[in-house]
């Protein structure tokens, strides 16, 4: 595989260590990062050698004077996305950016314009849907003539900085629906295609019910990042239930390489552009309203 040379944009981030491996795994280079906070130690293990900066202009310079960045990588809050996908883009860089994509149809369509005025291409991240299980679940709907009924459970506990914190803030992440839903509402069109109707039934800020219809199926979800939610878990500290009639779907296996074969996909095939996300992105726009 050719070696490419990288960029991030927010290096210093919780999900940051999974690109650094992908990159690094991949046996391309990081050149050069960027992020407010400067406590980016975790080069160290990955890219010693590659500049880093706390300052965007001081950043900007660098990244110029680099002339060949291939792939500009955005870990950034969802709010920032579009600022940053339009500096890559506008400075020759294609891009590869954390879900969710954006959090406004508007952004979308300036994405679309962007990239044919500057020739490149913006991928996101969407490593669900490289799971075997997950694969392998799509080819048996394919060839099924049956009406499907899901049901999704997503309990992922955050403590009291989460709702202080931008992804607290629904004006700045999307809410609980972009936030942490859009990887199953993800899922769930790449299974099932073009839904046909959404509803929430119950909506409160740390959690919320719903239902997606689609034209062989129908599913049921339920998103929460209350702790409380766990109890009748007995010791789980993460729920991820995806059930498909009586049989549940393992997404938690081999979950930890996701994001290198998700790289794979976007390197390798051109998968994962604007059109993979646009259905999960207009789902939960519509689930909002």
């Amino acid at each position: 595989m050719k070696s490419y040379n990288f960029a991030i944009i927010g290096v210093t981030g919780y999900i940051s260590s999974r690109h650094l491996l992908a990159i690094k795994n991949l046996n391309h280079n990081l050149l050069v990062s960027f992020d407010k906070n400067d406590s980016a130690g975790i080069l160290d293990k990955y890219f010693p050698k590659s500049f880093f900066y706390n300052k965007f202009s001081s950043f900007k310079k660098k990244f110029n004077s680099l002339k060949k960045i291939d792939y500009t990588v955005i870990l950034t809050p969802n709010y920032t996305h579009l600022q940053y996908i339009k500096f890559a883009l506008s400075n020759g860089s294609n891009v590869i950016c954390e879900k969710p994509l954006v959090i406004s149809s508007n952004h979308l369509r300036q994405i679309e314009k962007l990239e044919k005025k500057y020739n490149k291409k913006v991928y996101t991240i969407l490593q669900l849907r490289t799971l075997g299980a997950v694969k392998s679940l799509r080819e048996q709907i394919q060839k099924s003539k049956n009406y499907h009924k899901i049901k999704v459970n997503y309990i992922t506990p955050r403590g009291h900085w989460y709702q202080n914190s931008w992804k607290g803030d629904p004006k700045k992440s999307g809410g609980i629906i972009f936030n942490i839903g859009i990887h199953l509402l993800d899922v769930l069109c790449f299974l099932f295609g073009d839904y046909t109707d959404c509803f929430l039934i119950k909506k409160k800020k740390d959690s919320v019910k719903g239902k997606v219809k689609f034209k062989n199926a129908e599913a049921d979800f339920y998103l929460s990042t209350n702790k409380q939610d766990l109890k009748k878990y007995k010791s789980k500290k993460v729920v991820r239930d995806f059930f498909i009639g009586k049989k549940k779907i393992d997404l938690a296996r081999n979950f930890d390489k996701a994001h290198i074969d998700t790289y794979k996909e976007i390197i390798q095939n051109k998968n994962f552009g604007l059109d993979s996300v646009r259905n999960a992105i207009k789902l939960a726009l519509d689930l909002k309203r």
